[in-house]
């Protein structure tokens, strides 16, 4: 605790002293989150008390079995959602020149997005946004998806989007940071990494920007897809250096999906994170591959200097809200990267980036990091 919370201290003081992150986009996906609560017992029109955890309505519907049951659910707020826009939209929070492209509306860019517009962000839209129900408990979420609209997200609809194949190379020529994202709901993604790493990034940079990957939970996508996936990030590999993401329930997945045994039991370790993220690093053969778990991170690079780190994370009992945390964590991380913090200082970047945004329910800029960071170091754990 004393480490971390003098790394804390260190970041904090050095965080003002960063550039920006300069220019980012970020693809391709886009939904309308509503956040719900379940309700357990309603006391009136405007009171009620909320289901806690997941288990306690597992039970409920178990209940329910051979029978019926009524279940209300509340709306609490509508925001952004999908992978793309809440991470651009937190990337922009910390300073970031971003262009947001994906399922931002078909007739206009949809009320939940606009937002961003004013916020000084460019829209790039190709379609409808996909709508996402989150039961938000104690213990987790539910993500409950409605896709339909995800078919618009191919390559052809990007391309004619900015404005053809010349547009879309001058869009991707500048970016220090490009993000697509959402691999798992994106059937498409795997087809458009190959199409971009073989008809539109050959000779188009002398330099190598970042290209940051989310898969997404792909637990319901068959295994040979997550092959094929992660066998065409080569492609990308070639032009540019890649960051895959993770969670801890995805870093078992994909250890599994190649061949490889996971270092660590069925808890949330990051000794055994660090372990497997090298492993996938030199398996994968890409730059970078992070891993952030509930409470810590770990990561394994490439490079002249190959190396490994992990990190204490910053998590709370009780968060305002949890859906959206690891695309906060994928922004501060990679906002970090950009900003020149080595790969062990952007982990705690992207920690303290989430642990804000879920205490706050709202993306936190650097002056919120600054002050959630020096309190952190200076009273240890908040809640």
């Amino acid at each position: 605790m004393d480490s971390h919370r003098s790394a804390c201290h260190a970041l904090a003081a050095k965080l003002p002293t960063l550039p920006a992150p300069g220019k980012v986009l970020v693809g391709f996906d886009g939904f309308v989150d509503h956040i719900i609560g379940v309700v357990d017992k309603r006391h009136g029109p405007d009171a009620y008390d909320r289901v806690p955890t997941i288990a306690s309505l597992a039970a409920r519907i178990g209940a329910a079995a051979g029978r019926s049951a009524n279940l209300e659910l509340v709306i609490t707020r509508s925001k952004i959602g999908g992978n793309g826009p809440i991470m651009a939209d937190a990337l922009a929070a910390q300073g970031g020149q971003v262009t947001c492209a994906g399922l931002l509306g078909a007739q206009g860019i949809h009320p939940v997005f606009q937002p961003m517009a004013a916020r000084g962000s460019t829209l790039v839209s190709f379609g409808d946004p996909g709508v996402t129900d989150a039961l938000e408990f104690d213990d987790g979420k539910l993500m409950l998806g409605k896709l339909e609209t995800l078919k618009d997200l191919n390559a052809a609809n990007i391309e004619k989007a900015f404005g053809g194949r010349d547009g879309l190379k001058a869009a991707l020529r500048q970016p220090r940071l490009i993000a697509t994202v959402n691999w798992t709901m994106s059937l498409a993604m795997t087809a458009i990494w190959r199409w971009l790493a073989t008809d539109v990034l050959p000779g188009l940079r002398s330099d190598r920007p970042l290209w940051f990957v989310d898969l997404a939970d792909p637990a319901k996508r068959p295994t040979e897809d997550l092959v094929d996936g992660l066998a065409a990030l080569a492609g990308i590999q070639a032009h540019a250096d890649v960051v895959l993401g993770l969670n801890g329930a995805e870093i078992r997945q994909v250890s599994a999906a190649v061949g490889l045994p996971y270092p660590g039991g069925e808890g949330e370790d990051h000794a055994a994170a660090e372990v497997a993220c090298a492993a996938l690093r030199d398996r994968l053969g890409v730059h970078l591959v992070m891993c952030h778990l509930t409470g810590s991170a770990a990561c394994a690079w490439a490079g002249p200097v190959a190396g490994s780190a992990r990190a204490e994370g910053f998590g709370t009992p009780r968060p305002k809200i949890t859906t959206g945390a690891g695309d906060h964590f994928n922004a501060g991380f990679t906002s970090g990267l950009l900003s020149g913090l080595s790969p062990a200082e952007a982990l705690l970047l992207g920690g303290a980036t989430s642990g804000t945004y879920v205490r706050d329910a709202a993306s936190p800029d650097r002056a919120r990091l600054v002050a959630f960071l020096g309190a952190w170091a200076a009273n240890g754990p908040t809640p």
